[in-house]
């Protein structure tokens, strides 16, 4: 994200726009209610006879440097411990290829003559060889997980052609698995506006589309105009709609921060799908994370950061976003992809901890090929959210008081999801749950941890067996306790 795209958030942060939701509202509390320890009555009333929109089946996403792919044994149907983790995430997601390190990726079979593409401070300093035992090795991956790939090529060098063969590469070793080709990653930091962009992205999109391979755009980091731009000039021939989002820089995050919402962001996306439903087309967050340039440590990688992941999909999920891709992967790759060199020694001989070290501080995996493969916080948050998938949203409403709390509600054939996320560090809440007529009994479902700040002993009960019974009245009324910092997951079943 650049210097333009930091300022130009923080302009609409001043704006105050008004709260669509509980999700991108902020800290909604009345200074001096409560004590500190206390429990805030929450009310959550479900609309039964308000459907909403339908979750994708590709709502969960992960996102990778294009530089990940250096190291074919990484992405590989072998890396059986990170094949694990991604069926674990979902049966049926998307991995998106790209970042910085994709506009400085050439393709090692490509024959024809390549300017030298200039560096610069912040961005990667060398380029990227990509060679067809990676593509091979990749395509294995995705057919041992079921996953999808959204694969992006490098704009910035200039040369169609390349791009082009590529993009071939890419359609004839992973075969129906790959869902689309994006020219460009975040063109918005080095193109000066829209018009220019289009005119680099127009010969791309040509020779792409003569070697019949789908695409995806635009890509960009933060300029909802370029999307709206995008669709209506290239809507027809396109697979879907994209765009980024990180909620601030490193520098300036802290979990309060990231637990306060963003209404301007949900302001946005509202008017993206205005303009993805009017194409026909699916958006999705192809990158997307807590904080850019890699995460703030001890909150990217803190269970504070599984509470927005799971709020923050649910928010994108109800307004009609198909996928949101978080990125990570290994410290050295994103480092790399910043210009920065990775330092991953650990004085800890911990497995555990030795994992952390290798890996970029908001990845939502942690680990490496040698050392093996763990879940971080986000991972679990993840997990939550991807349990609406294939659901549809309904509406409600929420009271939630001083208490920053979200809730989701969503029907699945004959069951009723719902969703509550207590984001509030200083107080538990007793949330009622109303308008659930015709629903008989249940089971509820935790994610929690000993702390906010906590980076390890993170639970999600998400057996279908496990967690706690729940039982609605003949009012269709059901209580929940739910602590400070920490969520829950209910499924209902219909009354006999």
């Amino acid at each position: 994200m650049s210097a333009h795209d930091q300022t130009r958030r923080q302009l609409l942060k001043a704006a105050a726009l008004l709260p669509l939701a509980a999700t991108c509202g902020g800290l909604a509390r009345a200074a001096g209610r409560l004590s500190p320890g206390s429990s805030v009555p929450v009310r959550f009333a479900v609309r039964l006879e308000r459907p909403g929109r339908v979750v994708s089946d590709t709502l969960t996403g992960l996102s990778y440097e294009t530089g990940q792919l250096a190291d074919p044994a990484f992405f590989s149907a072998d890396n059986h411990a990170l094949v694990q983790l991604f069926r674990a995430l979902s049966p049926h997601g998307v991995l998106r290829i790209g970042g910085n390190t994709s506009d400085y990726t050439v393709w090692s079979e490509h024959r024809g003559e390549l300017p030298v593409q200039r560096t610069h401070k912040g961005g990667p300093q060398q380029p990227v060889v990509l060679r067809p035992e990676a593509l091979h090795a990749l395509a294995g991956f995705l057919r041992a997980t079921g996953w999808n790939l959204v694969f992006g090529v490098n704009l910035k060098i200039g040369v169609p052609a390349m791009a082009a063969e590529l993009s071939k590469a890419v359609k004839q070793i992973v075969g129906d698995d790959l869902l689309a080709i994006q020219i460009g990653n975040e063109a918005n930091n080095y193109e000066s506006d829209y018009a220019a962009f289009d005119a680099a992205w127009a010969p791309y999109a040509t020779a792409i589309r003569e070697t019949d391979v789908p695409i995806a755009g635009p890509d960009t980091g933060a300029n909802t105009d370029w999307v709206i731009e995008y669709a209506n000039r290239h809507g027809a021939d396109n697979v879907f709609l994209s765009r980024h989002y990180y909620r601030e820089a490193a520098p300036k995050g802290s979990i309060p921060d990231l637990l306060g919402g963003d209404a301007e962001f949900c302001a946005e996306i509202e008017q993206v799908m205005q303009a993805a439903d009017a194409h026909h087309l699916p958006f999705r967050l192809t990158e997307a994370n807590s904080y850019y340039l890699g995460g703030r440590d001890g909150v990217s990688n803190a269970f504070a950061s599984a509470l927005w992941g799971a709020d923050f999909m649910l928010a994108m999920a109800q307004r009609g976003v198909a996928g949101i891709h978080f990125h990570g992967g290994t410290l050295e790759s994103v480092e790399a992809s910043l210009g920065r060199s990775a330092d991953t020694a650990a004085a800890a001989s911990d497995l555990s901890a030795r994992r952390d070290a290798v890996t970029s501080r908001y990845s939502a995996i942690a680990g490496n090929v040698e050392l093996g493969f763990q879940p971080r916080p986000l991972f679990y948050g993840m997990s939550l959210a991807q349990q609406f998938a294939g659901a549809r949203m309904l509406h409600g409403q929420l009271d939630a008081g001083s208490a920053n709390l979200t809730a989701y509600a969503a029907q699945r054939d004959d069951a009723l999801l719902i969703a509550l996320i207590n984001k509030d560090a200083a107080h538990d809440a007793s949330v009622s749950l109303a308008g659930l007529n015709g629903y008989r009994k249940g089971r509820l479902m935790r994610l929690r941890a000993p702390a906010l700040e906590s980076r390890h002993d993170v639970v999600f009960e998400s057996d279908a067996d496990a967690g706690s019974a729940v039982v609605v009245d003949t009012h269709g009324l059901c209580h929940v306790e739910l602590p400070r910092g920490s969520a829950a997951w209910i499924r209902l079943l219909r009354s006999v």
